[in-house]
């Protein structure tokens, strides 16, 4: 079932009205960043190219006494042309997934490379990975582990199922929210 564009604007008034109760909640800056990046996508719209030509007129041969040549000048400028309703609702559908469904995932998938790597002798022990910013050394910015990872794919599966059925409710396409198979 297709939606309408009133019926995008209501899903998404609706979902905006959600977040930021959420990011009242400690740590949960995040959501708000999110937010006012996704609104500076939409106002900054889809960009349209166009070329123009402009007829400049020469004027008059002061000599002669007759008009010039006429001559034109053509030149690119770059429009905006705004999103339709369904479509701000799927780039805020896509934006949710790829912000907060697809990390855990990600992290999902590099433990399970890692330790399909491992030597046999550290196999006894779980995996952890430490991470540093580039060109640190010392204590690890983050700490991955199956725990943590898990902990975190539970936290998404609420908002996965949200995705998905809006995503297929909507009829605007599917997405990759398979974040419950891992768990």
């Amino acid at each position: 079932m297709a939606i309408s564009d009133e019926e995008a604007n209501q899903v998404i008034a609706a979902i905006e009205q959600a977040l930021p109760q959420e990011s009242l909640e400690p740590g949960r800056d995040a959501i708000a960043d999110f937010l006012q990046q996704w609104h500076a996508e939409i106002e900054a719209g889809r960009p349209i190219d166009r070329k123009l030509k402009v007829a400049e007129s020469p004027g008059l041969d002061e000599l002669a006494g007759v008009p010039r040549a006429r001559a034109s000048s053509t030149g690119e400028f770059v429009g905006k042309k705004d999103y339709r309703p369904t479509e701000r609702l799927d780039l805020l559908l896509e934006a949710l997934g790829l912000s907060f469904v697809a990390p855990p995932m990600m992290a999902a998938r590099f433990l399970e490379t890692v330790e399909r790597y491992r030597v046999d002798e550290a196999n006894e022990n779980p995996a952890t990975i430490s991470l540093a910013p580039t060109g640190e050394v010392g204590n690890p910015a983050l700490q991955l582990d199956r725990a943590t990872i898990d902990q975190a794919t539970e936290a998404v599966i609420p908002l996965s199922r949200v995705l998905d059925e809006l995503s297929r409710e909507t009829g605007i396409r599917d997405r990759l929210t398979d974040v419950e198979e891992k768990a």
